[in-house]
C-alpha cells in the first residue's frame, strides 16, 4: 500500500494565516535580537518583511493590488 505524497494546495484563506504566523515570529524574534534598540529599527524592518511577504506571494502566483 503506497501512501500519495502530494499536498493538497493551501487555500488563499491559508496562506494568509500562515504569512501572518512567519511575520509575527520574525518581529518576534528580530525585536528580541535588537533589545532596546528596536523601536528605532522597527519602522524599515516591518516594511522590509512586508516586502519579503510580498515577494513570497507573487512567486506563488498572487498578483498584488495596484
Amino acid at each position: 500500500m503506497s501512501r500519495s505524497t502530494a499536498q493538497k494546495p493551501m487555500t488563499p484563506a491559508q496562506i494568509r494565516a500562515r504569512a501572518v504566523e512567519w511575520y509575527d515570529r520574525q518581529i518576534a524574534i528580530i525585536a528580541l535580537a535588537h533589545g532596546p534598540s528596536w523601536p528605532e529599527h522597527r519602522e524599515w524592518i516591518e516594511a522590509y518583511l512586508k516586502e519579503e511577504i510580498r515577494e513570497r506571494l507573487v512567486a506563488l502566483g498572487w498578483r498584488p493590488k495596484s
